[in-house]
């Protein structure tokens, strides 16, 4: 509930009257706003309405202060981004939902310091989950975009300073590091066994996800497993064996990213050979096929093999048949060649050996 005082005081310009409106929200200040009047029935005047357009929640109320819970903030920017043409992606969502559930979260935003981040880490590290230092620096990158942009979005007086300011302590107690490379690849006869096993899996009354295809494509187009259950029938280019991806991955947003994918191999006959129920190729939820993909790799006792890695598969073969980095970023999508490079390229040492050189002179 909103209220107002009024107190009398004196400045070089002579007597004042100076108003105050404030709002609280179990005991969180939410608005506070005030203004000096010279005489006592302009500001009980100002007070007054202010009063009203704040607790009626009118939009042409002029914020000067609000200070809220870091959990609040983090919904009103999940709600924010959501609704807006950039909407937050699957990660980033998951991530700053984690934090709703720690100590962190009913502190006032403005009042959390380095040593609050410091302790948020430590507790991430001691749950159950135990979280790799890679994915709390993620969690922590997360907070850090809430705090840096909450003044600007939502008139909130928060900086991300404190996050800043934990850094060096966050690296010196190893609580945040970047990712580790994977450089896993399909050996031996895996590629085999998967392409066998995801057959017999499409042969089950109740399955109706063409999984045998779906990989063999993933590998061929080097898309993620969500840019292909988004490719459409409508975006494909017969002639010039091409299909428009829409909406790539992109550090600065997915929506709108869209590119122009070369079909090499049987990719373009593999698409043609669906049944056309959909708008999409293939009409299916991404996380069903990656749990059919789990439950494939289980029977088969694979370890350390992720559905993503494929993508570094075919990435890292288009390499070995002799494209060039530029070539196989236009087929990835990747804007930045050292991205692909350090993250997506791993040379089977194999293909050296299979090279042939010349002896020297």
């Amino acid at each position: 509930m909103a209220h107002y005082s009024i107190s009398k005081r004196s400045n070089k310009k002579g007597i004042v009257y100076y108003a105050r409106v404030r709002s609280k929200e179990n005991g969180v200040v939410t608005f506070c706003k005030s203004k000096s009047f010279h005489s006592k029935s302009a500001a009980t005047k100002w007070a007054k309405e202010l009063v009203h357009k704040v607790e009626k929640n009118l939009d042409e109320v002029d914020l000067e202060f609000i200070d809220i819970t870091l959990s609040d903030l983090v919904i009103k920017y999940i709600e924010k981004k959501q609704s807006s043409d950039k909407p937050l992606g699957r990660t980033a969502v998951y991530s700053l939902k984690q934090t709703l559930n720690y100590s962190i979260s009913t502190m006032l935003a403005s009042k959390i310091k380095s040593k609050d981040i410091i302790n948020f880490a430590l507790e991430r590290k001691n749950t159950k989950t135990s979280p790799s230092p890679s994915t709390i620096s993620i969690d922590i990158s997360c907070i850090r975009k809430v705090l840096r942009i909450a003044k600007s979005l939502f008139g909130i007086r928060v900086n991300d300073q404190c996050i800043i300011d934990a850094y060096p302590a966050l690296h010196d107690l190893k609580l945040i590091a970047r990712s580790s490379k994977r450089e896993r690849r399909l050996e031996g006869n895996e590629f085999d066994k998967l392409l066998s096993e995801l057959k017999a899996m499409e042969n089950h009354h109740c399955c109706n996800i063409p999984y045998h295809d779906i990989f063999l494509l993933s590998i061929l187009t080097c898309c993620r497993i969500g840019e292909t259950c988004n490719l459409r029938w409508a975006d494909i280019d017969k002639g010039n064996q091409t299909i428009l991806v829409r909406d790539r991955k992109n550090p600065n947003g997915s929506h709108g990213n869209n590119s122009l994918l070369p079909l090499l191999g049987d990719s373009l006959s593999i698409m043609l050979n669906q049944p056309k129920t959909n708008s999409k190729i293939f009409p299916f939820n991404s996380r069903s096929i990656t749990a059919g993909f789990r439950r494939a790799r289980k029977r088969l006792a694979l370890t350390d093999l992720r559905y993503h890695d494929l993508r570094r598969e075919g990435a890292s073969r288009l390499i070995e048949m002799g494209y060039s980095i530029e070539e196989t970023a236009r087929v990835t999508g990747h804007k930045d060649i050292n991205v692909l490079w350090q993250v997506y390229v791993a040379i089977n040492p194999t293909h050296f050996i299979r090279k042939t050189v010349e002896p020297l002179q």
